[in-house]
């Protein structure tokens, strides 16, 4: 299979001087792109290989390789009161972002099928993965290609699975991930932390889903729901100088450290009034309490200099228990 992408007008592209990185000391003028006009065109092999071997009747094991593109890029600032995600779509500066990826699973069949497991390990290759320059303003930029980076990148896991059937139901999912990326331009505004591999903006190394069912009875069921996942990477701010009376931050290397990881319980109660199969209409009630424990996740962790001193503030949502009730009708 054979992807094709095109980038049309209107638009407005910049120019910049050649042998030169991209900002606004370099801007030379722009071209203007009449409506349905083809701006740039991008197109690549897309390719999905799988195969399957039983070992048995409740073994099989999984060998697959995939290679994508992707033309719709997000670039994302997580050290903001309000976390910036900026979508761009490839364009003349700014392309496709592919990847090649491999895995191996192993699935394993338990309790005559009532249990199901897996195991999947897996690499992936990837470029033109998109990133921002040192000091990015994102704030009302029209140019996205004079603060935006493409370098190549790296991903690798595992992944672990557990689904039960019966009255007692649900699945946990466990997965290791981690994701890099390089920024190794010619120029030094090019270079992002030396030109070495860093955490992406969401890489998160470890996450954990459980959700269980229980019938109580045929017509009282309990939920239970519970996530975590590492928190995502961060740009601190590791010092403070003065320089010809004018006081400055420095920051650490890019997405060194990371926010608090994020945890949350939820608890569910559903109540049916009815299972007879030649009744029309069916209803039950539904209670549920998010995030039982009231932990405060943070969205956000931003940093302000207030009279010499560097001040960290973090920014929660739904940061206490919420119950809720509903009432469901089918028919």
């Amino acid at each position: 299979m054979n992807s094709f992408f095109t980038y049309l007008g209107p638009g407005v592209t910049s120019l910049y001087v050649e042998n030169a990185p991209r900002n606004a000391d370099t801007k030379t003028g722009e071209i203007t792109h009449k409506k349905g006009e083809f701006i740039e065109t991008y197109h690549g092999p897309e390719v999905r290989l799988a195969a399957r071997y039983m070992l048995g009747e409740n073994n099989s094991v999984k060998v697959s390789y995939d290679k994508s593109r992707q033309y719709l890029h997000a670039l994302s600032n997580s050290s903001s009161l309000s976390p910036t995600d900026i979508w761009r779509l490839s364009n003349s500066y700014i392309k496709p972002q592919t990847g090649d990826q491999v895995s191996v699973g192993y699935y394993h069949d338990l309790m005559n099928g009532k249990l199901e497991t897996s195991v999947e390990f897996y690499g992936k290759k990837l470029d033109n993965l998109l990133d921002f320059k040192t000091g990015a303003d994102f704030l009302l930029n029209d140019r996205i290609e004079s603060i935006a980076l493409q370098g190549p990148g790296k991903s690798y896991g595992l992944e672990l699975s557990l689904k039960k059937t019966g009255r007692l139901n649900g699945w946990f999912n466990y997965s290791y991930a981690r994701t890099f990326i390089k920024l190794n331009g010619i120029f030094d505004e090019e270079t992002v932390n030396n030109g070495a591999y860093f955490p992406t903006n969401y890489d998160k190394p470890h996450t954990i889903n459980l959700v269980s069912n229980y019938d109580i009875t045929t017509r009282f069921t309990v939920s239970y729901n519970l996530a975590y996942s590492t928190g995502r990477p961060i740009t601190f701010p590791t010092g403070l100088y003065t320089l010809n009376g004018v006081e400055i931050l420095n920051y650490s290397n890019r997405n060194e450290f990371r926010i608090p990881d994020y945890f949350r319980m939820d608890l569910g109660f559903t109540l049916k009034w009815g299972h007879r199969i030649t009744k029309g209409a069916h209803s039950f009630w539904s209670v549920s309490i998010y995030n039982l424990v009231g932990r405060k996740n943070p969205f956000s962790l931003y940093f302000d200099l207030e009279d010499g001193e560097v001040k960290g503030y973090k920014l929660s949502v739904f940061g206490s228990p919420i119950p809720t009730i509903s009432y469901n009708f089918k028919f």
